[in-house]
């Protein structure tokens, strides 16, 4: 119900389960799901947008879960591709090579076998992946462009925070640059030097600039859907090590308007 939008606290719909409530705080549920659409959530149809016999780069809608436990029945991202591949080579081995949060959109790539899965995450991991996010961010940052590092550890409750304490926490570098604003948001590129969970919200934050929509790391009172996207994605194909570069639009609702 949370996820779809139904749960509203003094009329503000909320975030997230663990959002905090006070006692003179007033909840309301709606009982029935409403037509429209919840926060951006787009048909679980995969969208491919490459594929060849060793990968498949697909575009993943805001709200689908890239991947889960067994457990979980919700479609997932990774599902839908493996049921894709499968249905033509029944016993191929998709791999998970990287992930994106449930609220955020864009390219990801899939393995289509075990050296193309092999490649591909020694590709991520010496971080030699060309990754290109689009976000909407609150305020305008003082500077252009910046570079961004800390390192992050994440916390019991699945929330990640950069700490200073010597010897922990996993090394983060972002960049960023300012594409356009107006009023109190801009619309900013973010090209990742690592990877690391919610690695672009935390330090988007950290420079006094969450992005719109982020139930986490944004202002409480933000009720809007994540603005933030994978938009390119480049990486050396794993058969014979040629360029591939993928890139697609910003989803359509990514609009800089005064605020």
């Amino acid at each position: 119900m949370i996820q779809a939008g139904r749960v509203r606290i003094n009329d503000v719909v909320a975030r997230s389960a663990n959002q905090k409530v006070e006692l003179s705080d007033q909840l309301a549920t709606d009982d029935r799901p409403s037509n429209k659409p919840a926060a951006r959530e787009r048909a679980s149809a995969l969208s491919i947008v490459y594929e060849d016999e060793d990968v498949l780069v697909a575009n993943k809608p805001a709200g689908l879960l890239t991947a889960t436990n067994a457990r979980e029945k919700r479609q997932t991202l990774l599902s839908l591709v493996r049921e894709h591949v499968h249905a033509q080579h029944p016993r191929a081995q998709v791999g998970l090579i990287h992930r994106l949060d449930r609220d955020a959109a864009g390219l990801l790539v899939f393995s289509k076998n075990h050296q193309a899965y092999l490649s591909l995450k020694k590709q991520f991991f010496e971080h030699s992946v060309h990754r290109e996010y689009s976000a909407i961010v609150h305020g305008v940052p003082k500077e252009a462009s910046g570079r961004i590092e800390s390192r992050l550890v994440e916390r019991a409750d699945g929330s990640v925070h950069a700490t200073r304490e010597s010897g922990k926490g996993e090394l983060a570098i972002s960049h960023y640059q300012v594409l356009n604003s107006a009023g109190k948001r801009a619309l900013v590129k973010i090209i990742l030097e690592t990877g690391k969970k919610h690695q672009i919200r935390v330090h988007l934050n950290s420079i006094g600039h969450p992005i719109v929509g982020d139930p986490v790391y944004g202002p409480p009172s933000d009720s809007q859907p994540l603005m933030l996207a994978a938009n390119q994605l480049g990486f050396a194909h794993p058969r014979d090590g040629r360029p591939m570069k993928l890139e697609i639009e910003p989803p359509s609702d990514f609009e800089i308007k005064n605020a």
